[in-house]
């Protein structure tokens, strides 16, 4: 197999370090630029070539990367997490832009970007990636993400080049950080009690990191396509998920819910488009929210 120059612009995070030890066992050629300012992620693997520099601000030491010509750029640099989001809208929208304008400015055969579940709204149980995208209300701080999102989708389709857009569900494991709702439950059982479940009626289906990058990495030999990443095989309530994780760890605490809250009720992917590459998820609820207790207890 042919090796292929890859560059992934944050691409140190959670999903980006996952994907870049795929790509480097695969033989592939890696370079990533991160600022590392979220502090998640698994370490790089030592054959990947790594600058530390912000997506808004390459300076002359970033030459190498802003003169070359990339097979592929995966664009992967945002603010991630609600309530990260929620504390810097602001940021959240110029992060996006910055990062696709210089994705777009670069030299690339084809362009990889990362997208969510968001564009989808809230009134959608399964989302098939022919749904419109909708955002009720952009200037809602929340909507931040899901605006800079739909926008970067909207620049690269009509930029001229080869796309893949993946649309991510609720992907999970260990190194996420602790701004998602599986770490912040584990983080509840080592002490809390009782137990809270804020929006428990919520439901959600979860996609463990391995499955999501066996998904990434089938996704990026389609042309021109949008692709949904999640695993839609055990959706669960935000009060099930807690139930289970008990289950899981073997513990037996009393749990309080929260009132139930509008956005969006439920998000389950429809993954078409990675059936007809051959990809079906492997990983099952239980068996991720193990290695997620043992990684975050």
């Amino acid at each position: 197999m042919e090796a292929i120059n890859y560059l992934l612009l944050g691409g140190a995070g959670f999903i980006g370090s996952h994907l870049v030890h795929a790509l480097v066992a695969a033989g592939h050629a890696v370079t990533v630029v991160d600022n590392r300012q979220r502090k998640t992620g698994i370490p790089l693997p030592e054959a990947c070539t790594f600058f530390e520099a912000d997506v808004r601000d390459l300076g002359d030491g970033c030459r190498d990367i802003l003169d070359a010509e990339w097979d592929v750029v995966v664009h992967l640099a945002s603010v991630v997490g609600v309530p990260n989001v929620l504390a810097a809208p602001d940021e959240t929208l110029k992060i996006g832009w910055a990062a696709m304008m210089l994705a777009l400015g670069l030299q690339a055969k084809k362009h990889v970007l990362a997208s969510t579940s968001e564009v989808y709204g809230p009134d959608c149980p399964v989302t098939v990636e022919t749904k419109p995208v909708v955002i009720p209300d952009p200037t809602a701080p929340r909507a931040a993400y899901a605006v800079s999102k739909a926008w970067a989708e909207a620049m690269l389709a009509q930029s001229g080049h080869d796309y893949v857009i993946l649309r991510f569900h609720n992907v999970y494991g260990p190194a996420m950080g602790m701004d998602h709702v599986i770490p912040m439950f584990c983080q509840q059982l080592r002490g809390t009690d009782p137990l809270h479940v804020d929006d428990p009626t919520a439901v959600r289906a979860f996609c463990y990191i391995d499955d999501a990058v066996r998904g990434i990495l089938a996704a990026m030999d389609l042309s021109r396509a949008i692709v949904n990443i999640g695993n839609p095989e055990e959706p669960v309530t935000m009060l099930r998920l807690m139930e289970r994780l008990l289950r899981v760890v073997s513990d037996t605490k009393p749990i309080q819910t929260g009132a139930t809250r509008g956005y969006p009720r439920v998000r389950i992917p429809g993954v078409a488009r990675l059936r007809e590459t051959g990809w079906w998820p492997t990983w099952g609820l239980d068996q991720g929210l193990r290695v997620m207790w043992e990684a975050y207890r």
